[in-house]
């Protein structure tokens, strides 16, 4: 058991108009899509890591607005609890970090969220959408 390790890992929801950002991983083969974010570390909020791995990885500065869920994913040494915040877009354009290949804006529908990795995939098949979109958090991102 010592060499198993627990990670916090926090997830973004931003939106470009009806569409959300996914981003693919280096080296998987798969046309599997996830959200964009990364894994806490000591001493800092959720929010904080939320904020800070968002401009490493694509680029966007965000504002945290709501805790919409939590996800999980485990392996066999280690695993993450996964918490996914809807952001609301302050400034700046997109761009890959060296943990990405690709990324794109995907819309809600059954079919787009097929291409989710299935850690993040169940627990958005069962989002009220419509809700989510309801506030004032959809934004044009250059």
């Amino acid at each position: 058991m010592k060499d198993k390790r627990i990670d916090i890992g926090v997830k973004a929801l931003i939106f470009n108009e009806d569409k959300f950002l996914v981003m693919h991983n280096k080296g998987v083969e798969e046309d599997l899509w996830e959200l964009p974010g990364g894994r806490m570390e000591f001493g800092e909020t959720a929010e904080e890591t939320l904020k800070r791995e968002m401009l490493e990885e694509t680029g966007l500065a965000v504002k945290p607005i709501k805790l919409l869920d939590t996800w999980s994913l485990i392996r066999e040494d280690y695993q993450i609890a996964g918490i996914i915040y809807l952001c609301q877009f302050e400034e700046g354009e997109v761009r890959l970090s060296d943990e990405h290949d690709a990324f794109k804006w995907i819309s809600t529908d059954v079919e787009s969220l097929q291409m989710m990795y299935d850690d993040f995939k169940i627990r958005m098949l069962n989002w009220n959408w419509d809700e989510i979109r309801g506030g004032n958090y959809v934004y044009r991102v250059r």
